[in-house]
């Protein structure tokens, strides 16, 4: 069953940063619900970092910012607050005193089994989404970002801003 245009949907490309924050809000807190309603401590922005983490700590946090594309001050909010819940740990580094390692703690480790049958029901449902959907959103996501990593958004307006 197909929804009713919105006026988001109406204005077209001109909101698509909206649409896919709409998107992205959705499933945020769909996921969230999810660990709740199994009665999981984990918070779903915590994902990409705790995932690295499992599998290949320590890390830095400049390792966990570059293997994630995500900006340092994110990563360092994240783990903040990661360490605040008892998740994560953070030691400095013997070679340089400004750099931290970051490795999961005992409950960290506990918690990904907890999490690892929850992140395949995670990926089956994607993929389920992304058949119903007829779409490869993945490689559509890709497409984008290598579209503006070939010129970004920024660039693009302010052309056509200086034509008029």
């Amino acid at each position: 069953m197909a929804t009713k245009p919105d006026y988001i949907d109406q204005l077209g490309t001109l909101a698509l940063v909206s649409r896919l924050r709409r998107l992205l809000n959705r499933m945020l807190a769909e996921g969230e619900k999810v660990y709740k309603s199994l009665d999981i401590d984990f918070v779903v922005s915590w994902f990409p970092i705790f995932h690295l983490l499992a599998y290949r700590s320590p890390l830095m946090l400049t390792d966990i910012a570059k293997a994630l594309g995500m900006a340092h001050p994110s990563v360092i909010e994240v783990t903040d607050e990661m360490i605040r819940r008892g998740f994560i740990k953070s030691r400095k580094s013997e070679d340089d005193r400004r750099c931290r390692h970051l490795s999961l703690t005992p409950k960290g480790k506990k918690t990904i089994s907890k999490l690892e049958p929850v992140w395949e029901a995670f990926r089956q449902a994607g993929e389920e989404i992304n058949k119903e959907s007829g779409n490869n959103f993945l490689e559509a996501i890709k497409k984008l970002e290598l579209a503006m990593e070939r010129r970004s958004m920024y660039e693009r307006i302010t052309i056509r801003l200086k034509k008029k």
